[in-house]
């Protein structure tokens, strides 16, 4: 994954190619933004560019070393990712002992910390002793979404690039290069991918759309049968592996963010979600569902969904979660209609 390859995120390349040309590479790079548009494949790359065994601008991708390094079994490189929820101090540890080792054959040895945010807080204090004290002819690379969980301590000692979302035009032409999807899949998949392409979103398209569509039905209609059936879906969806808890929670934030659209009068073929059924037909849906809440119900459920992914981020119950969440909608839903 040269730099090459990497779509929509040119701004952040250059910073990075500056540095390089400059000889003026920190020992700690930070890399933020949201998930999937290409942080940790710039990550890949930058370690392929330090250590091709061809002197070029861009590595080349092809040879032993930019191999090894795209499989992540280059013994030079190491990557830190969370066990669950957390990246366990004992995980950090090891990694630091890493650090200690002697170059296989590396010319720049790289650690990438993916998800960094998910440090507890004697993982980042062991982890900010190396920041302060860098081991030579080693970069560190940290990915998190967001400063807002990492201390202020490691950010102050990382040299930040912010990735931006990814317009739907690279999303797009991603989405064609890599996968053998219709145009209307592809549509569809932008609609929720929210400027990212979610590799995981991709395999569960047709899950994403049974979401849609029963979310959609009670969303229009919050009688007690609608209720009754949400809330069975909402177990079903809490039990499952194939973590519809989340997609449905994504749904609902997508859908939440249409209805402020349409609220405010403004152009409606600018919303987000799709259907399979026409474009009229959706509009109608959404004008419909409007009709349930206002602005300040919306706000309030908006803080509730985010509520209820951390709650359940931090182990609650997913099922109950999200059935005391539509509970929450539904019952904003009749006291708009009284």
């Amino acid at each position: 994954m040269p730099f090459r390859n990497i779509f929509g995120q040119e701004h952040a390349i250059d910073l990075i190619k500056q540095a390089i040309l400059r000889d003026m590479m920190p020992h700690s790079w930070l890399f933020t933004g949201q998930a999937n548009i290409g942080k940790f494949k710039t990550a890949v790359a930058l370690t392929q560019k330090l250590n091709c065994k061809k002197f070029v601008e861009d590595a080349c991708g092809e040879c032993d070393y930019c191999s090894q390094i795209a499989e992540q079994t280059f013994l030079d490189f190491h990557v830190i990712t969370p066990e669950g929820n957390f990246i366990t101090i004992d995980k950090i540890r090891k990694s630091l002992n890493w650090l200690q080792l002697h170059p296989d054959r590396a010319k720049k040895r790289v650690m990438v910390l993916d998800g960094a945010e998910h440090m507890g807080h004697e993982a980042s204090n062991a982890f900010l002793k190396t920041l302060e004290e860098p081991t030579p002819h080693t970069l560190l690379i940290l990915i998190a979404e967001s400063t807002q969980h990492l201390p202020e301590t490691i950010v102050s000692r990382c040299q930040q690039i912010r990735f931006r979302s990814l317009s739907e035009k690279n999303t797009e032409r991603i989405l064609r290069m890599n996968t053998d999807l219709t145009s209307e899949n592809i549509h569809f998949l932008n609609a929720f991918s929210m400027g990212s392409v979610n590799e995981n979103l991709i395999v569960r398209l047709e899950i994403m759309k049974n979401i849609q569509q029963t979310a959609i039905c009670w969303l229009n209609d919050f009688s007690a049968m609608n209720l009754e059936e949400m809330l069975r879906k909402c177990e079903t969806w809490g039990k499952s592996k194939n973590e519809e808890w989340s997609l449905f929670l994504n749904f609902l934030e997508t859908w939440f963010r249409d209805l402020t659209w349409i609220l405010h009068g403004l152009p409606e073929e600018k919303v987000i979600n799709r259907t399979i059924s026409s474009e009229d037909s959706l509009n109608l849906e959404l004008r419909n569902s409007a009709k349930y809440f206002n602005a300040q119900q919306i706000n309030e459920i908006f803080d509730r969904i985010v509520k209820s992914r951390r709650s359940i981020e931090l182990n609650a119950n997913k099922s109950l979660s999200l059935e005391s969440l539509c509970l929450y909608i539904s019952r904003s839903a009749s006291c708009k209609i009284k």
